[in-house]
């Protein structure tokens, strides 16, 4: 299926690893100019290298995303580079778990609205007008299963009190851009098997192979597919809610996670 973005510029943050690098290169993959944001420059000069033996066109821009300045650089970079970017995937990560007992110093929670929510917001105002401008925008948050069904047993209480912000951040702006041809939209992941997630695994809750972690989702965890999600089967749907297909799905939470959540709506 060609997805009609062939030539598009799109800028994804956390593109140097997991899901967002998967994501990184199906969009190059699909013909767009890719612009791989992250802090850490080798590891993004190692994602850029690897998409262009690929045959896609990538460049690499170091930043970090929750300081308002150097996302407005970023963009400004990715602009030069390529033109303004209508596609962009927006990521952050802040982890500090523990239970509620555990987080005394209120600041931790502060710092994780901070990092969530308030660097959506900078990337928001950075890219947004580019796209009311052009008629066409697609701005896709990957965002945690946390946001709506907060889970008690990996003792996140941090990530469960802040995530549901961006989720409503996002919402909204949803609504008051569609009517310019811009869609946004949340995949919420589920337990995808990143590195972050094994290193998480094995400190927490000593897991220390696939089968002892396949045999925790479904035991504990309570993930139906009995299994931990792959960052492919993420990064191919923000592909396609980049998608000329997916101009009319906006303002959604989508959840990608095996069947964990239990709801039927």
């Amino acid at each position: 299926m060609d997805f009609g973005i062939t030539g598009r510029t799109a800028l994804v943050t956390g593109g140097s690893k997991g899901m967002g690098r998967d994501a990184a290169h199906l969009l190059a993959a699909e013909g767009c100019r890719v612009a791989v944001v992250a802090r850490t420059k080798p590891d993004i000069d190692d994602a850029v290298a690897s998409i262009r033996e690929q045959g896609g066109t990538a460049v690499g821009v170091v930043a970090d995303m929750t300081d308002g300045e150097q996302v407005r650089q970023a963009v400004a970079e990715v602009r030069d580079a390529f033109g303004p970017p209508l596609i962009v995937i927006g990521q952050t990560k802040f982890t500090v778990p523990g239970d509620f007992a555990d987080i005394e110093d209120v600041t931790t929670y502060a710092d994780s609205f901070h990092t969530y929510t308030i660097s959506q917001i900078h990337l928001l105002h950075a890219v947004l007008p580019a796209m009311r401008e052009a008629g066409w925008g697609r701005f896709v948050h990957i965002g945690s299963a946390t946001a709506k069904e907060p889970v008690g047993n990996i003792h996140h209480v941090v990530a469960n009190a802040t995530r549901p912000s961006t989720t409503g951040l996002l919402k909204t702006v949803s609504d008051e851009y569609a009517q310019y041809g811009i869609t946004v939209n949340t995949v919420a992941p589920g337990w995808i098997e990143t590195q972050n997630a094994i290193d998480y695994l094995r400190t927490n809750a000593g897991l220390k192979t696939e089968e002892e972690r396949r045999a925790w989702m479904l035991d504990n965890a309570r993930v139906p597919a009995a299994r931990m999600g792959r960052s492919a089967e993420i990064a191919s749907l923000i592909v396609y809610l980049c998608s000329e297909q997916a101009g009319y799905l906006s303002g959604n939470w989508i959840e990608v996670d095996g069947g964990h959540h239990r709801s039927a709506f």
